[in-house]
């Protein structure tokens, strides 16, 4: 199935704000190309995707603002920079590339079980950042084992992570980072959390307006071996260490995600105690999947932050639907965000708890 959600959203390089505006539906088209069952799911190490970094990227900062007085910047890889890549990668013969990936530039937000949506930031990561910086206390000082499902561009974790670098600190950290394509997290998860350490630690190209005036050009990086070599030796001096997840929600994630035990087996040393996601369920058919990431993922004490469109109109997923589940679980669920003034289709980021 293809979809075009036409809600508001802040496309990378290409932010729009329409306020007052009711979302429009719109109506699935079935999918006829071939290659259309799931993606199973793998686990990919830092070195792995490492790899497979360009040697530049272009970037511009993402505000979000938190208070009238304090903004949140998070930079992150520019559309046109993705493209210009996957551009170069096709134009080479000897680059192993996911052709289905082109869905990615149509104008479809997603196309089931080929893409889904995550070279754009949406608006309900901006809504988690947020959270995470009002609740900084829960998981800024004390070790954690943090899990962003449906990462995309990985906005609240690239949030955690430069918060993190940012002082220091005796805690373990470990983050992993699940997106459907495993395209997305070498085009913009992986870039994204390098530009996040290099925000951390004052080592990025000024943007500033007044610095940059008269000049057309988008600042840009390059990830020499230096710059590799020091933003891992960083991890490893914060006792921080990162994986990757992509592919299909599924039994075979869940088994990944414990080490290879065998589904629905799980272990306490490798579940989560903080997990995110952000437009994780707009779909009805994912969202008994996405549950069922949440209970073999998420420990008993932990908490599961869920940024998500009260409806998704045209697709059919909506927040009451996914609560329904959850609550036949008998696990809480607590509003803590709501977005809902001079927006279109209203927003909440709520917690999932399972005491």
């Amino acid at each position: 199935m293809s979809f075009k959600f036409n809600f508001d959203i802040e496309a990378d390089g290409e932010d729009v704000e329409t306020v007052g505006v009711e979302a429009t539906p719109s109506v699935p088209v079935e999918e006829t190309s071939p290659g259309s069952s799931k993606i199973s799911a793998q686990l990919h190490s830092l070195d792995e995707l490492i790899a497979k970094l360009p040697p530049h990227i272009a970037f511009s900062p993402l505000a979000i603002p938190l208070t009238p007085s304090k903004t949140i910047t998070i930079p992150r890889r520019e559309l046109f920079d993705v493209k210009m890549q996957l551009m170069a990668e096709d134009n080479n013969p000897s680059t192993n590339t996911n052709q289905n990936f082109s869905a990615a530039f149509t104008d479809e937000d997603i196309r089931t079980n080929t893409y889904e949506g995550g070279l754009k930031s949406w608006e309900c990561s901006s809504d988690l950042v947020k959270q995470l910086a009002t609740d900084s206390e829960i998981w800024i000082n004390s070790d954690h084992r943090i899990l962003e499902l449906g990462c995309g561009t990985a906005l609240p974790s690239c949030y955690i992570l430069q918060t993190l670098l940012s002082k220091p600190s005796d805690h373990r950290v470990h983050l992993t980072l699940a997106d459907y394509n495993i395209d997305v997290l070498r085009l913009v998860t992986l870039p994204n959390l390098f530009l996040a350490y290099l925000h951390a630690t004052d080592n990025l190209p000024s943007t500033d307006p007044s610095v940059t005036e008269g000049s057309e050009e988008t600042p840009e990086i390059e990830l020499t071996p230096t710059v590799i070599s020091s933003f891992l030796s960083t991890l490893q001096s914060h006792n921080i260490t990162i994986s990757f997840l992509s592919g299909s929600w599924s039994p075979t994630m869940i088994s990944l995600i414990h080490g290879g035990l065998e589904y629905p087996s799980t272990t306490s040393e490798t579940m989560y105690s903080l997990l995110l996601a952000s437009e994780t369920i707009y779909s009805p058919s994912s969202i008994p999947d996405f549950v069922d990431m949440i209970e073999y993922a998420l420990s008993n004490s932990g908490k599961g932050y869920i940024a998500a469109k009260d409806v998704y109109f045209g697709v059919g997923g909506s927040v009451k639907d996914f609560v329904d589940m959850i609550e036949a679980k008998t696990w809480k669920w607590e509003i803590i965000r709501e977005e809902k003034r001079g927006v279109g289709v209203g927003r909440v980021v709520g917690v999932v708890s399972k005491s």
